[in-house]
């Protein structure tokens, strides 16, 4: 019975033909083998092995022989000389494409090259994923320079990033053209696109979620201000407190929630967190469920969403670090272009103005009296606020503490024994229980970014 077979390390060169034909070198197909990985480790491409084969899928069974190099048979000489394809000559007012019929011999680079066209044009206008085709073919010869769709212009004061994102695989997609998008956009070769996707073969379908690649224009960030982060000890309104400045300008800053080393549903202290993550600043999170520590309100990290709870507005960071506090956290949010989302609350200052009435959501009276506190909020899209105190202060006194530091929205985070803050690796205010998850930020960051679609 014929399987989709799985990578293995060991596969069997053997010798076919007899002394007076050529020599065809072949393997044989072992349990967990796949046509991609025999393609890997015999450096013959997936194309060349179906030609090869006679195959017109990727289906191949233990087994099986694959021939992977020597001649292919001879094909039969034509009868008469074969013409190049002439593309039909254009009118201003018509552009229709031409056709042409494969031939014995041909491949798509010399119907390209004889057409004037590119293979990538010529892939494009049939719906090819690979070069493979065959004798009797009608393949459409687009017109010049109206195959593909040409590169549109970066609008004015942005530039191109590389971003990963989550995609549903649609119906004409294939592993070799994800693949090819891979290696187009950030130069990664197959093997690391299955690796990135945790594959073990070549091979999608429709309605699968891949991460891939994309190159997207966002907005040339402002020159920095200040340094990356900044820490400050001091007394705000006769109040002590921890402030931690972020210039999210610098495009190595990644601001991103710090999880246990058990991952979500678990817990440790802000001190743990920072040691492990490596992260310069750590303050802790949101709300969380005192026994599951599941996060109350949305979390997304990476570009993917861990949690999602009824708490009206969080904090949403692009990943070319443009940031804002806005509403609409919930199950129906989708967070689109977000690679960061943490929601929390109250809402204490708006706009630049203290807070005093909040969301029905926020009901537990211990929420509104006297402990310590946490609280994040940003003075522009551009410049983060982390700030934290052991003093035992009201909600409103946390929001006007924000407001004299210039934020011009603030969201409150867990307060009470959860609130802490560390740097460099060493606790500032240590938390006094665990928290479901920290707060991170990270400088010098060259790793990849993501989005949500």
């Amino acid at each position: 019975m014929a399987v989709v077979c799985r990578p293995t390390l060991l596969f069997s060169v053997i010798m076919l033909g007899a002394l007076s034909t050529p020599a065809l070198a072949a393997v044989t197909v072992k349990k967990g083998d796949t046509l991609f990985a025999i393609s890997q480790r015999s450096g013959v491409s997936v194309e060349r092995l179906q030609a090869l084969n006679g195959l017109k899928g990727t289906l191949i069974r233990p087994g099986q022989v694959l021939r992977t190099g020597g001649p292919l048979p001879a094909p039969p000489p034509p009868a008469r000389p074969v013409a190049p394809p002439k593309p039909v000559a254009q009118s201003g007012a018509s552009r229709s494409p031409a056709r042409y019929t494969v031939r014995a011999g041909d491949t798509l680079g010399k119907i390209a090259a004889r057409s004037g066209l590119s293979v990538a044009a010529l892939q494009q206008a049939n719906r090819l994923s690979g070069t493979l085709i065959r004798v009797g073919q009608v393949l459409t010869l687009p017109p010049r320079g109206g195959a593909l769709r040409p590169v549109p212009a970066l609008p004015p004061n942005t530039e191109a990033r590389v971003i990963y994102t989550y995609i549903t695989v649609g119906v004409h997609d294939t592993f070799l053209t994800l693949a090819g998008t891979a290696q187009r956009n950030a130069k990664l070769s197959p093997a690391q696109f299955m690796a990135l996707n945790k594959l073990s073969a070549a091979w999608v379908y429709p309605g699968m979620k891949v991460l891939l690649p994309q190159r997207v224009p966002v907005p040339i960030p402002p020159a920095p201000r200040r340094p990356p982060m900044t820490l400050t000890s001091g007394r705000v309104l006769d109040i002590p407190v921890q402030v931690v400045r972020v210039d999210l300008r610098h495009r190595g800053v990644l601001v991103s929630p710090v999880l246990p080393p058990r991952g979500l549903g678990s817990s440790a202290r802000v001190s743990t967190l920072a040691r492990l993550s490596g992260a310069s600043a750590v303050i802790n999170g949101s709300y969380f469920h005192p026994r599951s520590y599941v996060p109350a309100g949305d979390l997304v990290v990476r570009g993917k969403r861990l949690s999602w709870g009824r708490i009206p507005v969080a904090l949403a960071i692009t990943p070319d670090n443009r940031a804002q506090i806005t509403r609409g956290a919930g199950i129906g949010s989708s967070w689109s272009g977000m690679e960061t989302v943490i929601a929390s609350g109250p809402q204490i200052v708006r706009g630049g103005a203290v807070q005093y009435h909040y969301s029905s959501v926020f009901q537990d009276p211990a929420l509104f009296g006297r402990a310590a506190r946490s609280a994040i909020g940003l003075s522009s899209n551009r410049d983060l606020l982390l700030v934290s105190t052991h003093a035992r202060l009201t909600t409103s006194e946390m929001g006007k503490v924000m407001a004299a530091l210039g934020a011009r929205d603030a969201l409150l985070l867990d307060g009470g024994s959860s609130a802490g803050l560390a740097w460099n690796k060493a606790p500032v205010l240590e938390s006094l229980r665990s928290v479901a998850y920290g707060i991170g930020v990270f400088l010098d960051y060259q790793g990849r970014r993501y989005s949500r679609t």
